[in-house]
């Protein structure tokens, strides 16, 4: 299960506790100054700074799930009518703020995908590049705490990586792909290998996997007949 500050940033989650402890804090010195009978107002008038401190990263929560409702929303616009401005803009808008807070594999997929739809293909190379670099070392890390490292190959360190990651390494190429393709006609073996790789990805929504399909081999068909 994802903990809810996986999509704050860490001044946020300090924040959020500091916030918390002097809040407490507060409402000890409260409870001390009803004992002594002493006169509350002062007091009280610091109670709204903890609660914008643990308002404020609560709020970033709640935006960015919204976000990453709407992200859906209009991937399925943009899918449904590739022609729909209006959507394409709201998705460019999405994805530009969630690939900001985007750090685990879920997240970045979701953005990745977002983006190969808009055609941002060196976006999700950057992207996905950083992530696989990042969870493949630290898979390898977290395997040879495991296991002693003398009892283990080479090979069996990446088979366990590849395994980890290989949903982002596909998007990855696929993404490769497309930016290829919006130069140079995509040769039939390149076309064999980006179906067999869109087909293969989970996406988040199926029409993905058909909507790339179509998208990536028309423009290269496109563009094979300008050549004539």
């Amino acid at each position: 299960m994802k903990s809810i500050f996986d999509n704050l940033y860490l001044y946020e989650i300090v924040l959020l506790f500091l916030g918390v402890f002097l809040f407490m804090l507060l409402c000890a010195g409260l409870v001390y100054f009803i004992i002594k009978k002493d006169d509350l107002k002062k007091l009280l008038l610091f109670f709204p700074i903890p609660i914008i401190m643990i308002g404020y990263p609560s709020i970033q929560e709640i935006q960015i799930e919204k976000d990453k409702i709407a992200l859906k929303k209009f991937s399925k616009e943009v899918i449904e009518d590739p022609e729909d401005t209006v959507a394409q803009k709201e998705l460019t808008k999405i994805t530009e703020k969630l690939e900001k807070r985007a750090t685990d594999i879920e997240d970045i997929k979701a953005v990745a995908e977002a983006n190969l739809l808009l055609g941002n293909s060196e976006k999700v190379i950057d992207l996905t590049n950083k992530i696989i670099e990042e969870e493949s070392q630290k898979t390898k890390e977290e395997v040879l705490e495991e296991v002693p490292k003398d009892s283990l190959k080479h090979t069996e360190i990446n088979h366990k990586v590849d395994t980890k990651l290989i949903t982002l390494k596909d998007i990855n190429e696929v993404a490769r792909i497309q930016k290829n393709s919006k130069n140079h006609p995509i040769a039939p073996k390149d076309t064999s290998r980006l179906q067999e790789q869109i087909n293969r990805i989970p996406w988040g929504d199926p029409k993905t996997k058909e909507y790339l399909n179509k998208k990536i081999i028309r423009q290269n068909i496109k563009k094979d007949t300008t050549r004539f």
